[in-house]
């Protein structure tokens, strides 16, 4: 009976030990992996291909970006004009789009856009917060700029009130008469790792 008592409380040590150590040896390796996977997003995010959108229009695209599927292009944008071109990122918490007006406008009416665009924005949410609204250049071609967080608010017949917030980084360029609209958004709450790598992209537009 002793040996029995003993034999089972030596084998619960050893078997106590084993899962000791195999769950330790699972976290290190858990570990290992959420760390590489991080730093293989990281590196996708800050590693860019420079990407023919048309004949006339290029930018440098973060890594980490694809051409968004026609569905998840329906199922976002349905009511929208079809983009020239639409990227979304791999796990699909950012957008970056590029359109055109169908609106004529004159080859001195940038400050007039400036004005007209900054207006329209504001009217399109509850909250507006600008980061940046102005005319720069890039590649020695006048852009308007505006970044800036938005907040959309909506109030439910039932008294319900939900909020979507999001980070936005636009620009427009007078072009051949109309308008080209370049459009990154993401999750407000993902400002901070998108921001540098969407002024990267817009700073490198490129048109002929």
């Amino acid at each position: 009976m002793d040996a029995y008592i003993f034999n089972t409380f030596f084998k619960t040590r050893i078997f106590t030990f084993v899962d000791k150590k195999l769950i330790g040896f699972m976290r290190v390796a858990l570990t290992i992996f959420i760390f590489c996977t991080l730093n293989m997003v990281v590196r996708a995010q800050e590693s860019y291909t420079r990407q023919k959108i048309t004949p006339n229009i290029s930018m440098k695209i973060s890594d980490y970006f694809q051409i968004m599927p026609p569905q998840q292009l329906l199922d976002r944008y349905a009511s929208s004009r079809i983009p020239i071109a639409m990227f979304t990122t791999l796990d699909g918490r950012a957008d970056l789009g590029i359109n055109q007006t169908a609106t004529q406008w004159g080859p001195n009416d940038i400050d007039m856009l400036l004005d007209f665009y900054k207006a329209s924005i504001a009217n399109l949410y509850s909250q507006i917060d600008f980061i940046q609204s102005k005319i720069i250049r890039v590649d020695d071609r006048q852009f308007i700029v505006f970044e800036f967080l938005g907040e959309v608010v909506d109030q439910s017949l039932l008294g319900g009130v939900s909020s979507i917030k999001k980070y936005n980084y636009i620009q427009y360029a007078l072009y051949r008469g109309k308008v080209l609209l370049f459009n990154f958004n993401c999750a407000a709450n993902d400002q901070q790792k998108w921001q540098s790598v969407a002024n990267e992209m817009m700073s490198s537009i490129r048109l002929k």
